[in-house]
């Protein structure tokens, strides 16, 4: 019998199931448009703020015609799959609780902990005064972070006690009750995605990025594969299976983040979803798979089979810019690159339109603005690659006149 999916939010992964699969698709999703509508099999408008409406509109349909899995690659929305995983009796999915010790990081690092996976020193606080001392307790500097936030969103490299009650009042501010204070850690940054499925983790693919300087620590960068050699993949593949294993995750995926400190391996986030950005595109080219494919077959309880790979090597630089202004581009020049070596081509995303305000990488609002994403034989010619990219682009700041203001975002850390 065709499986009956379930996609909470996320249009992509519906394309990709429509594309790739014969499965029939629900999709739930807010003030749906006429595109949205006419894309799955079974469009549900829902309230995602109203959990029991929600609940009782795919109970409903489940009723009409029964699940098999629910997939969300939002990580808001993790939770819910979670719930709905019980409420529906699925035989497979995520558990809503270890949705919720994934997603907040202070009950990961506990978990993890008490698993005897090594991670950063840390401590929960409820005021300024009492995350002061707790940094100083640990050591500064120290990065300061909400405990329900991924991809380094909100968090603050703090080197003194001002910083970090400066820090810690942002969050509060923001409507929390808690932050989480960090030990700062250093070393080469490894991001691992990995499937669980019936207690056995598969880690699928291994990249080494490369991160901006404090205060923002913006991803600029990565490759594929890492650095590590076979002893260090080994580790860290065990590592990632004792992650999995400590948070509870299973019949899922997750998005993983390991630092390699002189002092040996730090686990750090647990994100459980497919990367975003420029991972996806990587992953596809690299290794065969499709990640959204991935997270549909482990909410099935299978992992799936994977095509054969477009590259052997992968490179990924963000948009980013040392000073504020307004950016220019070739924006033709985006969808119509020519004369590149590797026959993969290019993955090319813009966050801003030419004439829009852009700001440093390591300003509160500003960041990475767009990426860059190339596969191909060897990372010198995705150097060279890269080097013709940008020479087509033309990416330039016409004027160093833009005010704060002028970019209305939060700042993105990731590419």
């Amino acid at each position: 019998m065709t499986p009956r999916i379930l996609v909470l939010g996320g249009q992509r992964t519906v394309r990709q199931l429509k594309e790739h699969t014969d499965y029939e698709v629900v999709f739930a999703e807010e003030n749906m448009t006429i595109e949205q509508l006419m894309l799955a099999d079974y469009p549900l408008e829902v309230d995602f703020d109203d959990w029991d409406d929600t609940i009782a509109r795919v109970a409903a349909a489940h009723a009409d015609q029964p699940v098999d899995a629910v997939v969300t690659g939002v990580e808001r929305l993790v939770p819910l799959a979670g719930r709905l995983h019980a409420e529906l009796r699925l035989d497979h999915g995520i558990t809503e609780q270890a949705a919720r010790d994934c997603i907040d990081k202070a009950a990961t690092h506990r978990l993890l902990a008490q698993a005897g996976v090594p991670v950063p020193r840390n401590r929960v606080v409820a005021g300024t005064g009492e995350g002061a001392e707790a940094a100083e307790e640990l050591g500064l500097p120290v990065v300061v972070k909400p405990r329900d936030a991924s991809s380094a969103a909100g968090l603050k490299y703090s080197e003194s006690r001002e910083e970090v009650e400066q820090a810690v009042g942002d969050i509060l501010k923001g409507g929390r009750d808690t932050a989480l204070i960090e030990e700062y850690v250093t070393g080469p940054e490894i991001g691992v995605f990995a499937s669980r499925v019936g207690g056995r983790t598969r880690v699928v693919w291994v990249v080494e990025g490369e991160v901006g300087p404090p205060p923002t620590f913006v991803k600029v960068g990565g490759f594929f594969p890492s650095r590590l050699d076979d002893e260090q993949l080994a580790e860290l593949e065990d590592l990632a299976d004792r992650v999995l294993a400590a948070v509870g995750l299973d019949d899922w995926v997750a998005a993983l983040q390991f630092t390699l400190t002189p002092d040996g391996w730090r686990a750090g986030e647990v994100n459980p979803r497919v990367p975003g950005g420029q991972a996806v595109e990587m992953i596809r080219a690299t290794t065969g798979y499709e990640p959204s494919l991935i997270a549909t077959e482990a909410a099935l309880g299978r992992h799936p089979e994977h095509e054969v790979p477009k590259a052997a090597f992968g490179l990924y630089r963000s948009i980013v810019f040392d000073g504020a202004g307004r950016i220019d581009y070739n924006a033709q020049a985006v969808g119509s690159l020519s004369g590149l070596e590797s026959p993969v081509p290019p993955f090319v995303e813009f966050d801003v339109k030419p004439g829009d305000a852009v700001l440093p990488v390591e300003h509160p609002k500003g960041g990475a603005f767009g990426r860059i994403v190339l596969a191909g034989e060897s990372l010198e010619q995705l150097e060279r690659d890269y080097a013709k990219v940008r020479e087509q682009l033309a990416v330039r700041l016409v004027d160093d006149a833009a005010a704060d203001a002028a970019v209305d975002r939060q700042h993105t850390s990731c590419c």
